[in-house]
């Protein structure tokens, strides 16, 4: 059976992830995380981006956007 750990959400919807599982699933500041929902499960997976440094900021935005909607 899974750790489990008690986690209070803010006002504004916030949650922190608790130290040991970052440190477990390699989640560093910085890192994307993607989320969805299943029955009454809520999902976080690490999500995987590659950064294109040729594009500008926006470029990348709405490029990261789509890409994340379709993993």
């Amino acid at each position: 059976m899974p750790d489990t750990t008690l986690v209070k959400v803010s006002s504004k919807g916030l949650i922190t992830l608790p130290k040991k599982i970052r440190s477990q699933l390699g989640i560093h500041d910085g890192d994307y995380l993607t989320i969805s929902s299943d029955k009454d499960q809520i999902i976080f997976r690490k999500a995987k981006i590659e950064i294109d440094y040729e594009n500008s900021d926006d470029t990348w935005e709405e490029y990261s956007k789509r890409r994340l909607a379709h993993e």
